[in-house]
């Protein structure tokens, strides 16, 4: 087997130079596209960048057979070329690497080519859903990807989204190219969210690095539907830290039972607090979750009914732990919760309004605030 003088190096100069098994002699291009990227970072006068490597797949799957012979003192070419590009870049240029630099570089090795873009921004919040009947994220038709058909009326979409309340004023004051929003759990369409989710909005490709984050958040609550609080640059980090989080929440849900219920029906209800629920994965979520019993804490239950309340319904105020299902939790799903509201009172109830109004997140505090501290000092 002969490698590049590129790759070779990355598998610790342990092969025979020659016309390279890895990358066919593309890793070669590396020297000259450096060249090219420096004097792109100095007509833009870039005081910070990161980059991105563009490979063939099938470099990293002929690299393996590379590893099979040469363990010890051995790369990723990927890994190798980036350290290569980083340092050489900094040191040509002037301009800092870091994950979050105001500008990317995008070394293309299929094309031998180099492309400056805007760097990414993450913008960390919290939203609150006042109006039901908007999903989190973007849910796209896809029988048109969007163009809109009969399948959605013509809209290219099933829904509304918070993302869309946050992302489209952020993009425009960015003057970005697009924006995912990635968060720690999701609450129903139907549900409203009093409490305030932890968010992260990636903006992809920012040309306006300087943004008015109060601003923003003004103009996003503007539409009375979505509130975005607490907005603060992160870093890319944030994001994982964000999704992989799970909290315990707070739940208010307005109830209707079948029949009349009262006192001791009440004080049944409240024998739900502390009590382990088994629960199956719901039947209006199976289509797109594996089945599986989850096993979730009911913490804290209080039942509470305004004077002159119908008999046959209640309000439930309820604390439990992150992944509980609260519409099942009080319907029984058929017996795929247990137990249940339904099942302790031996009729049917039915979760008719729920609302989030408590999510025990205080720990982000703690790591936002030191990361948002190193984002602000990257931007300037």
């Amino acid at each position: 087997m002969q490698l590049c003088s590129m790759c070779n190096l990355a598998n610790g100069d342990h092969f025979e130079e020659g016309e390279c098994y890895i990358c066919g002699g593309a890793a070669l291009k590396t020297d000259a596209m450096i060249a090219q990227a420096t004097a792109l970072l100095l007509e833009k006068k870039a005081k910070s960048f990161s980059i991105s490597t563009n490979i063939d797949k099938e470099w990293l799957a002929k690299e393996e057979r590379a590893f099979d012979q040469r363990m010890r003192g051995a790369e990723s070419v990927k890994n190798f070329l980036n350290r290569r590009i980083s340092a050489a870049l900094s040191k040509a240029s002037g301009a800092g690497y870091c994950a979050e630099g105001e500008c990317k570089v995008v070394f293309d090795y299929s094309k031998g080519a180099v492309e400056l873009r805007e760097g990414d921004l993450f913008i960390f919040g919290r939203y609150c859903k006042r109006a039901a009947g908007l999903s989190q994220s973007r849910w796209t038709c896809p029988k048109c990807e969007g163009k809109g058909c009969s399948n959605c009326q013509g809209k290219g979409k099933y829904y509304e989204s918070v993302e869309e309340r946050i992302g489209e004023p952020v993009k425009k004051a960015a003057q970005a190219q697009g924006y995912t929003m990635h968060a720690s759990g999701r609450e129903d369409v139907d549900a409203t969210n009093s409490a305030g989710r932890p968010f992260v909005l990636e903006v992809n490709a920012a040309k306006n690095r300087t943004l008015d984050l109060d601003a923003l958040s003004a103009e996003i609550a503007a539409s009375g539907e979505v509130e975005a609080l607490d907005l603060a640059f992160v870093s890319r980090s944030f994001v994982e830290v964000v999704t992989e989080s799970h909290f315990d929440k707070t739940y208010r849900a307005e109830v209707e039972f079948e029949k009349d219920a009262g006192d001791a029906e009440m004080m049944r209800i409240r024998t739900l607090e502390g009590v382990m629920l088994l629960q199956q994965t719901p039947t209006r979520v199976a289509h797109r979750r594996a089945d599986l019993i989850r096993h979730r804490r009911v913490k804290h239950i209080e039942v509470a009914r305004a004077e002159g309340q119908d008999s046959r319904a209640a309000t439930l105020i309820i604390q439990a732990e992150a992944g509980t299902y609260i519409k099942e939790l009080i319907s029984g799903d058929n017996g795929r919760t247990n137990p249940s509201v339904s099942g302790l009172l031996s009729m049917k109830a039915k979760c008719t309004r729920l609302e989030v109004t408590g999510i025990d997140d205080g720990y982000l505090d703690l790591c936002r605030n030191g990361d948002a501290n190193t984002a602000n000092a990257r931007k300037r």
